[in-house]
């Protein structure tokens, strides 16, 4: 457990760094158009925002996809034993 502790610590501190050095480098004030309104933001701010939302949105998909596999796991040892216990049974 302390090791995935660890790992984590460790992406966010590799993705503070990326973003940081991206932020860095880019200080130009930039107009961004939504559906409804217009702000303006320096390119550094909207890099850092987009680059932790794409961050997040990775991390969000594989937590799905590494759930869904734990939920097939279980199902299969419950199978597994079942099966077990109806050979020893005959």
């Amino acid at each position: 457990m302390k090791i995935k502790g660890l790992l984590l610590l460790l992406i966010v501190l590799l993705t503070l760094i990326v973003a940081g050095f991206i932020g860095s480098q880019n200080s130009h004030l930039i107009s961004i158009n939504y559906i409804l309104a217009e702000t303006e933001m320096r390119m550094s701010v909207l890099l850092a925002v987009t680059f932790s939302l794409g961050v997040i949105f990775s991390i969000l998909l594989f937590m799905g996809y590494i759930l869904r596999l734990k939920w097939r796991i279980n199902n299969l040892e419950r199978k597994n034993k079942k099966l077990s216990l109806s050979t020893n049974a005959t």
